[in-house]
């Protein structure tokens, strides 16, 4: 995983020192939910906010701590997991040091009651749903009191700048269809009643696992088209299933498809054994 910040007392404070303390490791996210919305722990009391995550226990593993942190303060499931990066803290003025991993996550929704820490509760904190502008905006713009509120708001802040300048990275699912149905639906408003009726709801996927099913449409001998498709645009809700049980979730829109979410159109490109990966898509690691 990629190093996005190195926090110091000097980057962050303006003053000298290094702490050498053993670092505490934590797993944090950007959560997402299916209608777009983006989770906030709002500490009341204190008027301060944070993204949702927390600590690592002994003998646990990085996602399995951002599913219990995750299920805990927000009481939603990990449904999509995608990797952000590492934001690496030395406080000096304390001597302290902290590992936190983050990731961007999409829920499905609700499967448990939330059930928060002792300090968390006495802080009266909640979780609030917020589109991604806003979350930027509260934590990016609060003006920190104390030098813990001063690094935490660094390391949330280090985090969603990485997020916005590549919001593609995290936004973008993937459709396939022939050429000549595209045709159809481009000057549409929008568009899949067909696929719903027969599926009940449209089969994306996201571009790091395309390869993957992209053999699915060896046999069709027409013209195709990938739809790219900016999720955080669309009107309809998306949930992240494992249909098939294969051990990977796909999104699923249950709803039309709006135009103005199709950020672009690829050709689906071929050879002599399968699809040909896009120039557009080199980006996205396959997975």
């Amino acid at each position: 995983m990629k190093t996005i910040a190195k926090l110091t007392d000097k980057t962050v404070l303006g003053s000298e020192g290094i702490s050498g303390a053993e670092p505490r490791y934590t797993s944090r996210a950007v959560l997402r939910n299916s209608e777009g919305k983006f989770a906030v722990m709002i500490m009341k009391k204190v008027n301060f906010q944070l993204l949702p995550g927390g600590g690592i226990d002994p003998g646990e593993d990085k996602i399995s701590a951002l599913k219990r942190e995750i299920l805990e303060e927000t009481g939603c499931s990990c449904d999509y997991i995608k990797e952000i990066g590492i934001v690496e803290e030395n406080r000096a003025h304390c001597d302290y040091t902290q590992v936190s991993y983050y990731y961007f996550v999409h829920t499905n929704g609700k499967i448990a009651e939330i059930n928060l820490t002792e300090g968390e509760k006495s802080t009266e904190t909640e979780v609030q749903w917020l589109c991604f502008e806003e979350v930027y905006r509260l934590i990016t713009e609060f003006v920190p009191k104390t030098e813990q509120q001063k690094f935490l708001k660094a390391r949330d802040w280090a985090v969603l700048e990485a997020v916005k300048n590549s919001f593609s990275e995290y936004g973008t699912i993937l459709h396939c269809m022939k050429k000549s149905t595209w045709e159809e639906r481009k000057n549409k408003k929008s568009w899949g009643k067909r696929n719903i009726e027969a599926e009940g709801f449209i089969h994306c996927s996201q571009p790091e696992y395309f390869w993957r099913v992209a053999p699915n449409f060896d046999s069709i001998e027409d013209e195709m088209v990938i739809l790219c498709i900016d999720e955080n645009k669309l009107s309809a809700k998306v949930k992240y299933e494992d249909g098939d049980g294969c051990g990977r979730s796909y999104p699923h829109v249950y709803g039309m498809i709006n135009n103005s979410a199709v950020t672009s159109v690829l050709p689906f490109l071929r050879d002599e054994n399968c699809w040909v990966k896009n120039p557009e898509l080199e980006f996205f690691e396959d997975k």
